[in-house]
């Protein structure tokens, strides 16, 4: 199994954290998206292009999120700046 993440320029909230952002696909376009025929590059960048904004938000989390070694639920818990 294979897996990739597609990013496109951030224009959210998290815009002013990093240049990019995740394209994250609502339900709705899972079927177009996973079509074995949309292989065309035009029609996929015009498919990615209609893909909404993300609705992120930025939180504040511990040191330990920086290490590749620290895996867990934990890391995602907002912390007093």
């Amino acid at each position: 199994m294979t897996s990739t993440i597609l990013t496109r320029p951030a224009a959210d909230a998290l815009g002013h954290i990093h240049d990019r952002t995740p394209v994250i696909l609502p339900p709705e376009m899972w079927d177009e998206w996973l079509d074995p025929e949309l292989t065309d590059r035009s029609r996929i960048a015009a498919f990615v292009d209609a893909v909404p904004e993300p609705r992120l938000t930025p939180r504040i989390v511990g040191q330990a999120v920086g290490n590749v070694r620290n895996n867990g639920p934990e890391l995602i818990e907002a912390v007093l700046s």
